[in-house]
């Protein structure tokens, strides 16, 4: 199964969907000019193969800053994995935050409403 890669740049997160390893991160700044242009692959990739290729995985979020409009394409993001979940597809995400506010600030933006698990982590 082909997995999906994309490094990193200054803008931009490094995501690595790696299904023969069971490896899934998205991580590092996150600010393109158009999140929608660079997330699409991603989505994509959830849509074609996330319901075979993510279950039983974990999926690791450890994006150290995003603006406004990548807040709206991962909230995206989660919503797809979301979906997968309440499908039966068993996946869990690890969102890796630096202090209390930032994790207070996921929960009130991103996570109300999902029923998928996430576990917090702070960032070692």
């Amino acid at each position: 199964m082909e997995g999906l890669q994309i490094k990193a740049t200054d803008v931009s997160p490094e995501v690595i969907f790696n299904p023969s390893a069971k490896k899934f991160s998205i991580s590092g700044w996150s600010r393109p000019e158009s999140p929608s242009k660079f997330y699409a692959p991603i989505m994509k990739w959830i849509d074609d193969h996330g319901a075979e290729q993510m279950n039983n995985a974990t999926l690791d979020f450890k994006i150290e800053y995003f603006n406004t409009p990548s807040a709206r394409v991962l909230r995206e993001i989660l919503d797809q994995l979301d979906k997968l979940h309440q499908k039966g597809v068993k996946i869990k995400i690890n969102w890796f935050f630096d202090d209390d506010s930032s994790k207070e600030e996921f929960e009130y933006e991103f996570a109300q409403g999902l029923s998928i698990p996430i576990n917090f982590q702070h960032k070692a």
